[in-house]
């Protein structure tokens, strides 16, 4: 399957492809495939596409070409903010990360380049993150005044890490990024969507009842009490063990056969 969200001009537009139980959403925008209002739309429609579908088990989300990831905003449209506007212009990006980040399946962002700005924040809200080994990451706030990744980026490699490259607003490259903890593999920029795709393969042969599971137990464990977390741990648990996945798991174990699991 595949499915062209266009609305935008000639060469801006969002991609949806399927490959099994994989989604590869890839947003093109040439050269640097920023994030304009043209674009904005166009994600959300992909991301809903993907979370209203019960076949999908994990998605690919990636920038078009070699030679960027996703390079930020569009500075024309940030130029022409005002005070009065500024808000609503960052609701607007923050309604794709919160959506990415709360797909019930797991995202996997292939980081094809350049990831700076609003595109490290994109990144950020993917729940594993593959690089090309020289990709350029950059939080720049310092470097124009503001503050960007500061949220995300604590939650997922501390606050040591954070300040490290935030208060400097220093570039670093995809093999850094994962020495940083902030991404899980860096690789070849040639090889970065074949290896996104390995990685979701894997994840799509899981348990999928258990896959959605698992990733919405993380989250609560980064928010609530550990008290809490554990009791919502033994919860999913309680009712995972109750599946026929499961079942089928533990007798595909006794047989030595590799488990097909259906979502049920």
């Amino acid at each position: 399957m595949s499915t062209d969200h266009d609305s935008g001009p000639e060469h801006t537009r969002v991609a949806l492809e399927r490959d099994g139980h994989v989604a590869i959403i890839t947003f093109e925008n040439p050269p640097l495939n920023i994030i304009t209002a043209q674009l904005r739309p166009q994600l959300m429609a992909a991301i809903s596409a993907v979370r209203d579908d019960s076949s999908v088990r994990c998605v690919i989300l990636t920038g078009a070409g070699d030679r960027a990831f996703c390079a930020g905003a569009d500075l024309n449209e940030e130029a022409e903010l005002t005070p009065t506007s500024v808000r609503q212009f960052l609701e607007d990006d923050c309604e794709i990360f919160d959506a990415l980040e709360e797909l019930a399946v797991p995202v996997i962002a292939a980081v094809n380049g350049h990831c700076m700005g609003g595109g490290l924040e994109l990144a950020l809200s993917c729940d594993i993150r593959i690089v090309a080994d020289d990709a350029k990451h950059l939080g720049a706030g310092v470097k124009v005044g503001l503050v960007v990744s500061t949220t995300r980026m604590t939650r997922i490699a501390g606050q040591a890490v954070a300040k490290d490259v935030l208060l400097t607003g220093r570039i670093f490259d995809g093999a850094e990024a994962v020495r940083l903890g902030l991404a899980s593999e860096a690789v070849a920029r040639t090889e970065v969507l074949a290896t996104a795709l390995r990685w979701a393969h894997q994840i799509s042969a899981r348990a999928p009842l258990a896959v959605r599971r698992t990733k919405q137990s993380i989250h609560e464990a980064s928010t609530l009490s550990y008290s809490e977390a554990m009791s919502r741990e033994l919860d999913h648990f309680a009712a995972l063990s109750a599946t026929d996945d499961h079942k089928h798991a533990i007798q595909a174990f006794f047989s030595r056969t590799d488990p097909t699991f259906i979502g049920k």
